[in-house]
């Protein structure tokens, strides 16, 4: 299988899922006092997915690299360790935290606890990076429940 044929299932199955989340939103009903209703931002979301997804599905089969602007005595390869093993272990925890919602555990703590398991994978689980991460986790997880709920009126699950 093709690098470009690989590239492209992965780009429409983002498509299809996009798509779906945009049609589930118009499910969504308008609020007494939100004119625009609770399904807005996630159909934003979805054409704005679905459009990059578009624009990447066309650089896969007809874009042409970008060339790399070298400068002297920078060196040819990048200086980082590839880690694909990470977006899958991502993705499970942002599974775990979709279940956690539908278990009825409020947003804070489940985006609270998605953050904190994220950054800390990220940062290969180093001691030093335990206290900001949990700091920060906290602060997104709890200031957007905080923001959304009550500032902008959404109902966050």
């Amino acid at each position: 299988m093709s690098k470009a044929l690989k590239d492209s299932s992965v780009i429409v199955a983002i498509i299809i899922a996009a798509a779906l989340v945009y049609w589930d939103s118009l499910k969504l009903k308008a609020g007494t006092y939100d004119p625009l209703g609770s399904g807005t931002m996630p159909r934003i979301v979805a054409v704005a997915i679905i459009v990059l997804s578009l624009v990447a599905l066309y650089q896969t089969f007809y874009g042409t690299p970008i060339p790399k602007l070298m400068t002297p005595g920078m060196p040819e390869e990048e200086d980082f360790e590839r880690r694909p093993w990470l977006a899958v272990i991502v993705s499970a925890y942002l599974i775990a935290c979709v279940i956690l919602l539908y278990l009825k555990v409020p947003f804070g703590i489940s985006s609270s606890l998605f953050l904190f398991a994220s950054s800390l994978s990220i940062k290969r689980f180093d001691k030093a990076s335990i206290l900001p991460s949990a700091a920060l986790s906290l602060a997104v997880g709890f200031g957007l429940t905080y923001l959304f709920g009550a500032l902008f009126g959404v109902d966050l699950p």
